[in-house]
């Protein structure tokens, strides 16, 4: 890719791959009939989301010598894991809408969504093996190994997130240990690091570069996920295209309400611990809304937005010490800008 054909910044990056990476897709999605099973399955991969995280396996195979070529096929398995987890996620917390229209479980109902999931979850795979397959020897081994390493880690997060957000789990009784543990293990690896590992290994890296994006790109990770926390809370269902205070409804614990829990009034902490034990998808709007005013109130939005900014931060700090021996080139700018982007954004 030649200097002169690298965006100003992250976001630039990710459109201007964004129908490669879609095309790809389609080129290996197999003949599914009959209609209503093929759109089940398509409803989510024909909606296109941001394509951040195909964006960071392109990126992260050019930043170490790799080529976008070669990095297609991951970064189009890595946009379908996100397809499926939505699908399925969506259930889970009973989120209605999904990129602007209504949720896959809304349009087909529950066990033909759960189906379509599986599809695509079962396509992932059937295409990770190829990108395997195309790599080759050590380095289409290494590949799939880090690929299920990364989907049996964000399974294993969604547990957490899960046990985390049981009704049953009282808001007083959750730490900020449990918290990182969930996200970093069903977000930042998946979303941001992870991606960026498979880029390294499509550019033949060794594993001292995978530990150092770890190393580097895991606080961003956690920032992301923060953000998203955050924007559940500020945002609107137009702009984000999905259902807003959704973590509120399935009784999420996130940052935000751990700072909430520990500055609220005891009326105040008595009445969030009230609405949060509630069975998930039944507290009313008013609820949400009144839990939401208190989190402006005692400055826990506020809060979570500053411990976004010192992750990334300490991010592109750990990011600039340890590719100290990359020469600085334009390439170089848009990964740091790249971390950057993982908190700083709309949606």
């Amino acid at each position: 890719m030649d200097a002169k054909d690298i965006p100003e910044n992250f976001k630039e990056f990710t459109a201007q791959h964004k129908e490669k990476v879609y095309s790809k897709i389609l080129e290996n999605l197999p003949n599914l009939e009959p209609k209503e099973y093929k759109d089940i399955v398509r409803v989510y991969i024909d909606r296109k989301g941001q394509y951040r995280r195909p964006a960071y396996v392109l990126l992260g195979s050019l930043l170490y010598g790799g080529t976008v070529e070669e990095a297609l096929f991951p970064a189009a398995v890595q946009q379908l894991t996100e397809d499926y987890f939505l699908i399925h996620d969506d259930i889970m917390d009973k989120n209605d809408v999904r990129r602007g229209a209504p949720a896959a479980h809304i349009l087909y109902g529950i066990e033909k969504a759960i189906l379509g999931g599986d599809t695509v979850h079962a396509i992932s795979w059937h295409l990770a093996f190829k990108a395997s397959n195309m790599l080759g020897g050590s380095r289409g081994k290494r590949y799939l190994d880090k690929f299920a390493d990364i989907m049996f880690t964000t399974h294993n997060g969604q547990y957490y997130d899960l046990t985390l957000g049981s009704p049953s789990k009282d808001i007083s009784n959750f730490t900020l240990e449990e918290y990182y543990q969930s996200i970093h293990a069903k977000s930042a690896y998946y979303s941001i690091y992870g991606p960026l590992q498979c880029g390294a290994i499509v550019a033949n890296q060794p594993d001292e570069v995978l530990e150092a994006i770890k190393e580097y790109a895991a606080p961003a990770g956690l920032a992301f996920q923060i953000k998203d926390d955050i924007l559940d809370c500020t945002s609107t269902k137009e702009v984000l295209g999905k259902s807003i205070g959704t973590d509120i409804q399935s009784s999420t614990k996130t940052l935000i309400l751990w700072h909430a829990v520990q500055n609220a009034s005891p009326s105040v902490l008595n009445k969030m611990r009230s609405i949060y034990s509630k069975p998930s998808g039944s507290k009313s709007e008013e609820e949400v809304k009144w839990v939401i005013d208190k989190f402006n109130e005692l400055g826990s939005i506020a809060y979570a937005e500053s411990e976004a900014k010192r992750l990334i931060n300490e991010s592109i700090s750990k990011f600039d010490k340890l590719t100290e021996a990359i020469p600085e080139s334009n390439i170089k700018r848009l990964a740091r800008d790249a971390l950057g982007a993982a908190a700083i954004r709309e949606k």
